[in-house]
């Protein structure tokens, strides 16, 4: 077996971690009669050469290797490669989005096309009947990556009426449902609904639904969801574990984590289906919260915990009334289960200001902790960490992201910690009225911090503004970098002693900080001598912080008009500095005519454009963008949503590019 395998220059490639040495062992350890070698392999090549998702060229040089031992008969372990080659070959989960064109990822979406090619060019369809459940319940998601789609489909409905295995049916499902996906083919979709209707089982008839959504969300039945997905989590099933792997092999961190998953689940063949179902509903928005708001009241620690995951994707990636939801998701902080608890917590913490409506529940669950005694030199409202810094509770994240006075006092503890927890500057900037308490707090403690730490600390010096020129010191004590710089400006006329120190700067090596002590200089001091310097900079690699920076001088920049226009139409240069020339040009000379159809193309081109360009909407720019204003009011879905990214800020992000878009337009009609 694997002929050549030593022949191939795996040092010359890399994975996720360095040169590919090791995956030749690691090709062999796949298929070792040791079943805990056969996971230690498993593991480390899903963490290094398919490292989350990631397709690298040792990965597609692994290809024909996996291919040839799972079509050794025999061979143990075969379940396993499988789903690692479905993982390898799934293109889907690749989507070209926006900023998704550079060069890299380009390669790596061929290198998937490449490996698709691969695993379509060999006959795998025999192994859909294999003795093996565990390999037949594996086999569907790579059969389904295959050129002959009719002919897949007829072998998965062929083999789902004779299939007895819960798992080998849902997995046909899948299957049916990923070709349905790619051809619309309406027979099989015909076929799936028929399966959530007349399905003996409560999971496969999820499962059929879970797939009719995925090709249009708008055929799925929602009437008794709900119900359904309780009985499939009351489905016995033996204990489920990791592909290729029994109760009696050696520690792993695939299996831990799936064992983890699956403690005290009753049906682990059903994790994950509520929010797999809901997800899958999109656009349903009212139907989805309807059924999660049912299932987070139910007894099952299973079921409730499954809503709170459901939850956080209809919330973060939907627009709608989720008030109602999140109450009720709040009431779980005292639900008798600690895991479902802690799930509710961390699932409110990036929500601001949309949990308002839990500031109550939420406070008493910080008071609860704040009661308990401390551990290690730590407060309960931590969490340890293995490595310095600890972090903070969920339950003080969320109180103090909406500004609320009860968080404060934990906040101000926290400076006074030998370990200090992360992210307690960024926290304390939420409180700009406490701005000279808080200040005079940190001055004590803001010499050499590492460097995360002092950006935080700058995050609230900057939110205070003038507030904090107590600190202006502190800021010129070390070399000036741009966080300084930008505290200073924000301190303002404060911060004078500093103007030395910036004018050097504004003529560095330093682009970025040349422009930070450009825009401090004016902040300071008012003097438009700072606008050759910004404009200097516009054509560099710190051209779109410049261009910021000259939209703050707003008219006093107007000499600089003409030549800010030209970057106007700059398509090498992205999305984001033509957007931000006609934002700057706007503000300078009010040039709507010129900067409307810009600023709609960023918009258009990349959505993250529009919290800044919303900012910048008054007066006649109001009437030429209003289209889109009310476009984005009546979009169900979340600006900043993608089905390959995620960011913390998106709930509170889109929610305040909703509450510009009113604003102008209330702005407009007054």
């Amino acid at each position: 077996m694997y002929d050549g395998l030593d022949a191939i220059d795996w040092a010359s490639m890399q994975h996720a971690y360095g040169p590919a040495v090791e995956v030749p062992d690691l090709l062999r350890g796949l298929v070792d009669a040791d079943p805990a070698v056969r996971e230690e392999s498993l593991d480390a090549m899903y963490h290094g050469v398919h490292h989350q998702g990631d397709v690298y060229d040792c990965t597609l040089a692994a290809v024909p290797f996996l291919l040839e031992a799972l079509t050794t008969p025999g061979l143990p372990g075969r379940d396993g490669i499988a789903e690692l080659l479905a993982g390898i070959g799934a293109a889907e989960s690749w989507p070209f989005e926006d900023g998704d064109d550079d060069e890299d990822f380009r390669a790596m979406v061929a290198r998937i096309g490449q490996a698709r090619r691969l695993i379509a060019g060999t006959d795998l369809r025999g192994l859909a009947a294999d003795p093996d459940p565990r390999l037949r319940a594996a086999m569907p998601p790579l059969l389904a990556i295959g050129g002959d789609d009719a002919g897949t489909a007829e072998l998965f409905l062929r083999r789902f009426g004779a299939e007895t295995d819960g798992d080998v049916r849902r997995a046909l499902l899948d299957g049916l449902g990923r070709i349905a996906v790619r051809t619309g083919d309406r027979g099989i979709v015909a076929h799936l609904l028929g399966v959530a209707a007349a399905a003996p089982e409560a999971s496969a008839a999820a499962a059929a639904r879970i797939a009719v959504a995925r090709v249009d969300p708008t055929l799925v039945p929602v009437d008794g969801v709900a119900g359904l997905l309780e009985r499939a989590y009351a489905e016995e099933a033996a204990p489920a574990e990791p592909a290729g792997f029994t109760t009696n092999t050696l520690t792993g961190t695939v299996r831990v984590m799936m064992e983890q998953a699956n403690e005290g689940r009753r049906a682990p063949h059903a994790a994950r289906l509520v929010d797999r179902l809901t997800d899958a509903l999109g656009p349903r928005v009212a139907e989805r919260t309807a059924i999660l708001q049912e299932l987070l009241r139910s007894p099952h620690a299973d079921v409730a915990g499954d809503a709170l995951f459901g939850a956080v994707k209809l919330v973060e990636g939907w627009r709608g009334e989720h008030a109602g939801l999140i109450r009720l998701i709040g009431g779980r902080l005292s639900h008798p289960d600690p895991r479902v608890v802690g799930n509710a917590a961390v699932t409110l913490r990036y929500w601001a200001p949309l949990t308002a409506v839990v500031a109550e529940p939420v406070a008493a669950a910080l008071a609860a902790l704040d009661a308990r005694p401390w551990r290690d030199g730590l407060p309960a409202w931590t969490v340890p960490s293995r490595s310095d810094p600890p972090g903070l509770h969920p339950a003080l994240e969320v109180l103090a992201r909406l500004g609320d006075e009860r968080a404060l006092p934990s906040l101000l503890t926290t400076l006074e910690l030998a370990r200090r927890p992360r992210d307690s500057g960024y926290l304390l900037a939420r409180y700009p009225q406490h701005a000279e308490r808080i200040v005079a707090a940190m001055l004590p403690v803001l010499p050499p911090r590492p460097a995360a730490e002092r950006r935080g600390f700058h995050a609230a010096l900057q939110a205070f503004g003038a507030a904090a020129a107590a600190a202006v010191p502190w800021l010129l004590a070390a070399p000036l970098d741009d966080d300084a710089a930008t505290t200073l400006g924000r301190i303002g006329p404060g911060a004078a002693e500093a103007v030395p120190a910036l004018r050097a700067a504004t003529t560095g090596d330093d682009a970025q900080l040349a422009v930070a002590a450009a825009g401090a200089l004016w902040r300071i001091e008012g003097s438009p001598d700072v606008l050759p310097l910004l404009a200097a900079r516009i054509d560099g690699a710190y051209g779109g912080s410049a261009l910021r920076e000259i939209a703050g001088l707003g008219s006093a920049a107007a000499d600089a008009a003409p030549y800010v226009a030209t970057f106007l139409d700059a398509p090498d240069r992205g999305w984001w500095l033509p957007m931000r020339a006609a934002v700057a040009l706007w503000r300078m000379i009010g040039d709507a005519e010129r900067t409307a159809p810009v600023l709609t193309a960023a918009w258009h081109g990349n959505p993250h454009t529009r919290n800044e360009i919303a900012a910048a909407v008054a007066g006649p720019l109001t009437a030429a963008l209003a289209p889109l204003l009310r476009a984005e009011l009546a979009d169900p879905r979340r600006h900043g949503a993608r089905e390959t990214g995620w960011s913390s800020a998106q709930v509170t992000d889109d929610e305040r590019l909703l509450a510009a878009c009113r604003t102008a337009l209330d702005g407009a009609s007054a």
